[in-house]
């Protein structure tokens, strides 16, 4: 049968593990009606995991206390980062979720020139304990025992990484990503808003990016983009 899983940065430091988060105690006492003894496979984000067991179970403490040897979660031999731009928050944290969930190394945030202006004023840093929440669930699902980095950044260039394989998905693009003959070992898969680029972000991806490519004839909306964009690039490298 296979264990509920619990994320805890501090495993491999320690031998008893303390919950006293609100939510993730209603989570593990009252949605899965976990009791004393109950066994959990417990991860910390860096590769670490270990099976549990919880010892003492209380309305504002949930106590476990580690009974399997440590073990380690190798990472792909591709490294696949995300950077997308800043969207409405529920579209947002959807494609923040769905990434995760495929599996990728980093995800990062950018404010578009054509970000849409009802969330243009909006404080980037306000999100981050969310998006980070709602990444570290999704690894509690899918199974992998790295969380992905998760970066906020006020616009295009100072988010891009000049050490990573960029490859940037533009609506006017024709390649496709035949036209690829060689992949390094870290990819950085860049997506705009609905509007697309602007033509100061686009001429900057032009001059400082690998490659841009089509996601095919029919227009995306932002938040699939850089879900289609990651499950394309993951089938094609076997990675699925």
């Amino acid at each position: 049968m296979k264990l509920h899983r619990v994320y805890y940065k501090e495993l491999s430091r320690t031998d008893k593990i303390s919950i006293d988060n609100k939510s993730k105690i209603n989570h593990l006492r009252n949605v899965l009606r976990l009791s004393e003894g109950s066994k959990l496979d417990v991860f910390d984000g860096e590769g670490n995991s270990s099976i549990c067991k919880i010892v003492s179970l209380e309305k504002k403490k949930i106590v476990l206390e580690q009974i399997g040897d440590i073990e380690f979660q190798q990472p792909e031999r591709i490294n696949l980062k995300v950077l997308m731009p800043y969207i409405k928050k529920e579209n947002l944290f959807f494609a923040i979720q769905k990434v995760t969930e495929i599996g990728v190394s980093n995800i990062s945030l950018f404010r578009p020139d054509n970000v849409d202006q009802s969330i243009s004023k909006k404080d980037l840093s306000k999100i981050n304990e969310k998006a980070l929440s709602i990444i570290t669930q999704a690894c509690e699902q899918n199974g992998s025992n790295i969380v992905p980095d998760f970066q906020i950044y006020e616009d295009l260039s100072s988010a891009i990484d000049h050490d990573s394989f960029s490859i940037f998905f533009d609506l006017d693009a024709t390649n496709d990503f035949q036209s690829i003959k060689n992949f390094e070992d870290s990819i950085t898969l860049i997506t705009g808003p609905e509007s697309g680029f602007s033509k100061k972000e686009r001429e900057f991806l032009n001059a400082t990016t690998s490659h841009n490519i089509s996601l095919g004839k029919n227009i995306l909306r932002a938040e699939t983009a850089p879900i289609t964009a990651l499950s394309v690039i993951k089938s094609n490298l076997g990675l699925l």
